[in-house]
């Protein structure tokens, strides 16, 4: 490889690292501000005499809507993030966490880059499996190494190939060398990605953990329940 194709390759695995840690933060904040947003609607409400019982009953059929849009139970409100799409006409009301289980088909690219990365966690296995780590290391480099192997498992189950290139650096364990087809493969799952912390960051849990001040807080309110109801507050 080119010195120059490696930069380019060294930045794109660089950049779909760091969309994956921003994705990580962003997701974590989401679910962290669901319950402190749901509590602050709520309470904004009584303060202010709106009957949401009353409400949710007069806008059933509009709220059934956005329970359908989002394929999710209408009961099952302790599995799902109270959230919504600022500024936007449209609403979810609930986000599942959980990937939906849709067929996909994978690209040639997707196919190549998974089997070249599978070959490397069975490279890594032959170093990190319990089975067969060298039993004369120490303890703590056997824990990490057991320990190693489940993160790699995991990177594979779940395409973070980032990941698996990090173990294998550690231990001196060969890479994949199809750089071109990692370098496409990567740019758009970090363009995914970007595409992911977007809508995130523009849900109402988002925005109620960035908001500062009161105001703040409660214009995002009132948007909400202009949004759900339909009504100024």
């Amino acid at each position: 490889m080119s010195a120059v194709k490696n930069l380019q390759w060294k930045r794109t695995l660089s950049k779909l690292r760091y969309s994956y840690e921003e994705l990580n933060y962003v997701s974590e904040v989401s679910r962290e501000a669901a319950t402190e947003f749901e509590s602050y609607y709520r309470r904004f409400c009584a303060e202010n005499n709106i009957n949401i019982p009353s409400l949710e009953q007069e806008n059933k059929s509009r709220l059934e809507n956005y329970y359908e849009q989002a394929k999710i139970p209408k009961k099952d409100t302790d599995e799902f993030i109270l959230s919504g799409s600022i500024g936007d006409t449209s609403i979810t009301l609930f986000e599942n966490n959980q990937e939906e289980s849709e067929e996909y088909q994978m690209t040639s690219d997707e196919i190549a880059i998974h089997d070249s990365f599978l070959k490397l966690f069975k490279r890594l296995a032959l170093k990190l499996h319990p089975d067969r780590i060298n039993k004369f290391l120490p303890d703590e480099e056997k824990e990490l190494r057991a320990k190693h192997f489940v993160e790699a498992n995991e990177a594979l189950d779940q395409k973070r190939y980032y990941a698996l290139i990090d173990i294998a650096e550690r231990y001196a364990v060969s890479t994949p060398r199809n750089y071109k087809q990692q370098t496409r493969w990567m740019k758009r799952e970090e363009e995914k990605n970007q595409q992911l912390i977007s809508k995130k960051k523009n849900s109402y849990n988002y925005g109620f953990a960035e908001a500062e001040t009161e105001e703040e807080k409660q214009l995002l309110i009132r948007k909400f329940i202009y949004q759900l109801f339909r009504i100024n507050v």
